[in-house]
Order: C-alpha cells, then structure tokens, then sequence
C-alpha cells in the first residue's frame, strides 16, 4: 500500500489477522501452491459420484482455491468458501465464471451444482464487477 508517497507494508498485518480468524489457510497466501479449503464434504463419507471437485482462480490469477463440494450444493455455498481469498479488499462485487463455456454463475443462483454443470469438475475464474 502507498500512503503519501510511502510505501506501508500490510501483508505481514493482514495474515496475521487472517491467521487469528483461523478461517483460512494462511501459510500459503503468497505461493503458487493451491489452496485446498475444509468444506462440509468428507470424502470418506461420500460417494465418490456425489462430489464436485472445483479449481477456483482468483481475480489475479495468483491463487488457486480447490474446493470439494457435493452435487447438490448451491454456487451460494462457494461464493462463500471462496470469498475469504479474494484478493481485493475494497468491497468490490464479484462473480464466479467459467471459460468453456464463457458462461457467469451468480451468488442467487438456486439451482445446484450438477444442475449448472459443474459436475463432476470444474474450473472457475473470479471476476470483479
């Protein structure tokens, strides 16, 4: 960040409060190593054609966030693992997208992963609005 003229170093700040939360992987904040995020799905649990893998990448591109979720979950249930890494902090509006086919997902959308075609994976772009 770049205060009058200055340049004010917030990242070590921000994974420490990050780190504190406990709600996200911090050790891997600045790598190109994939973020593999906790969900509700155990996939010893599961039926192995019951979870969608997701390959989420940030609006930068630097981050990589896997999610395991089931075909019944709601694209609402991904906005929220992913939103904790995002990488803008100034409140902009996102949405999730795919390339192939160039189509958006949106947070309202009710309808569930298998029904959107994310099943059984699928790799998804963040992008601010």
């Amino acid at each position: 960040m770049i205060k009058d003229g200055n340049i004010i170093p917030i990242r070590e700040e921000l994974e420490k409060k990050f780190a504190e939360t406990g709600k996200i992987d911090v050790s891997k904040l600045n790598s190109n190593e994939p973020i593999i995020v906790d969900t509700h799905v155990n996939p010893d649990e599961v039926e192995a054609a019951q979870i969608v893998q997701l390959r989420v990448r940030t609006e930068t591109g630097k981050r990589n966030v896997i999610l395991k979720m089931l075909v019944t979950d709601k694209i609402a249930q991904v906005y929220d693992y992913i939103l904790p890494y995002i990488e803008s902090d100034d409140g902009v509006a996102i949405e999730l997208r795919t390339n192939f086919p160039n189509k958006a997902y949106q947070q309202t959308d009710i309808k569930t992963l298998k029904e959107l075609g994310l099943a059984p994976s699928s790799a998804l772009i963040v992008r601010g609005l």
